[in-house]
């Protein structure tokens, strides 16, 4: 591959990483908005960050529901029932307060002892309306209602951490597209400079071949260079596009607004070492503190299988109302306590517990792996950004270098004593140079960035 064609594929390479999206296109020149609006824009109207202020209300309602687990559970209840069975028609008469000796068959005791009474045995139907108003009242179940208490807690708290790890995720995605709106600017800049450059180059072969002095086979390489760099400029306009979509798509805006980005911003690093990095990434990074709530909220689960396991005691107050129809005529009350304790069921309450307690155990060993991985991540940042500092300064000295080789490869060229073969192949070599510190700049940028990211500290407020 000549060094024409690796810098367009370095072009068409950071223009794949920008494209977050590839819909239709925004023209620059638009509103113009400074970084910090584009992230304020995304975090207000991203859809992300619905779902996550969502899941902190999912949260919230789930420690509401254990709360009120401690309140009395107060049930109004009507029931209308109508039997002819003997036992059912004599309880509801009771309970309504209407029984008679003749409801015992008393009307036929002269025809003895062993005559079956037929208003006792066979009544009537007879119908009942009862209205109840029951109050439950839990004293005591196991620690349950305790352990969903704290398995709440824990995940209200885990969906802040999680809310906060969308913002900052956002906030970098924002940093990534705004920055590759920069990016694409100045390889358009080095595009520009490639084209004016084959420009001059057409020109001057022109010129030369009419007077004779050069042939016509090095006019027609000047015209394909002239046409390459027209096309990488052509490329590096589209990923200005596609990065400006990409920001559009970040915050949500119409279709058809036109946007512009303002100043270039410069990310500084929290800390110069690399074990303090580590060390707050290890401590503040807010996917990581979700995780450790969530296994917070594991271990509570298993406090609430354990609670099978031990008596329960509640109390329950009712008023009944009883009557042939619809009315308050008989009441009565009833007060009881329940003390229940489940003797065994065989292993069901157990293996609960130890399922529940392999899931909390589980959810540990992720946070661990989770550390790892992000330390992992952040070493690799860092040692990247170390080489691209690097390379951004190598770059800018090959770029001195290869623009003052190209002029005096002009100066001979001009003389005739170089050929266009190779004003092109040292042409080539500056615009590559241009573009490898582009791709550099970038590199760098982008890795502080995300060392940003990795140690929780990628917001407004820190940068």
């Amino acid at each position: 591959m000549n060094q024409s064609k690796k810098s367009q594929f370095k072009l068409t390479a950071l223009a794949m990483a920008l494209a977050l999206v590839a819909p239709g296109m925004a023209a620059a020149g638009g509103k113009v908005l400074e970084f910090k609006q584009c992230v304020e824009n995304t975090l207000n109207q991203n859809p992300e960050m619905e779902v996550s202020k969502l899941r902190i209300q999912q949260a919230e309602s789930a420690y509401k529901e254990a709360s009120h687990s401690r309140l009395p559970q107060i049930t109004a209840s009507l029931t209308a029932s109508n039997s002819d069975n003997a036992l059912n028609v004599f309880g509801m008469k009771l309970q309504q307060r209407q029984a008679t000796f003749a409801d015992f068959g008393f009307a036929d005791q002269a025809k003895g002892l062993d005559y079956a009474p037929g208003d006792l045995n066979k009544p009537d139907a007879h119908s009942d309306f009862n209205t109840r108003i029951e109050m439950l009242i839990p004293v005591y179940n196991g620690g349950k209602i305790t352990s969903y208490e704290n398995q709440a807690k824990a995940m209200i708290q885990a969906a802040q951490n999680g809310d906060e790890a969308v913002k900052q995720y956002l906030t970098f995605n924002v940093y990534q597209a705004y920055e590759g709106v920069h990016t694409a600017r100045a390889y358009i800049q080095v595009a520009e400079q490639a084209v004016l450059a084959a420009d001059s180059y057409v020109k001057t072969t022109t010129n030369l071949v009419e007077q004779g002095i050069l042939v016509r086979s090095e006019l027609l390489s000047a015209k394909v260079n002239q046409s390459n760099a027209r096309m990488a400029l052509e490329k590096a306009q589209n990923q200005e596009k596609i990065a400006l979509e990409s920001l559009k798509t970040l915050m949500s805006s119409e279709y058809l607004e036109s946007i512009d980005v303002g100043s270039r911003v410069d990310i500084s690093l929290p800390a110069d070492n690399v074990d303090d990095l580590v060390a707050m990434a290890l401590s503040k990074n807010p996917q990581l503190e979700a995780k450790r709530n969530e296994v917070n909220s594991s271990f509570a689960a298993v406090g609430a299988s354990k609670a099978g396991l031990y008596p329960s005691f509640n109390l329950m107050a009712r008023q009944d109302w009883n009557d042939d129809t619809f009315g308050f005529d008989s009441s009565s009350y009833t007060v009881a306590g329940v003390v229940s304790w489940k003797i065994t069921d065989f292993g069901v309450t157990s293996s609960g517990v130890d399922r529940a307690n392999a899931a909390a155990k589980a959810q540990e060993a992720q946070l661990r792996s989770q550390q790892n991985q992000l330390r992992l991540s952040l070493l690799t940042a860092w040692n990247t950004l170390q080489v691209a500092k690097k390379q951004v300064h190598v770059n800018q000295l090959a770029v001195e270098e290869a623009e003052e080789a190209q002029r005096l490869i002009l100066k001979r060229y001009s003389n005739g004593v170089a050929t266009i073969t190779e004003v092109l192949a040292g042409q080539a070599l500056l615009d590559k140079a241009r573009a490898e510190l582009v791709a550099a700049t970038f590199e760098k940028n982008l890795q502080t960035a995300k060392l940003r990211l990795d140690t929780g500290t990628l917001r407004l407020d820190m940068l």
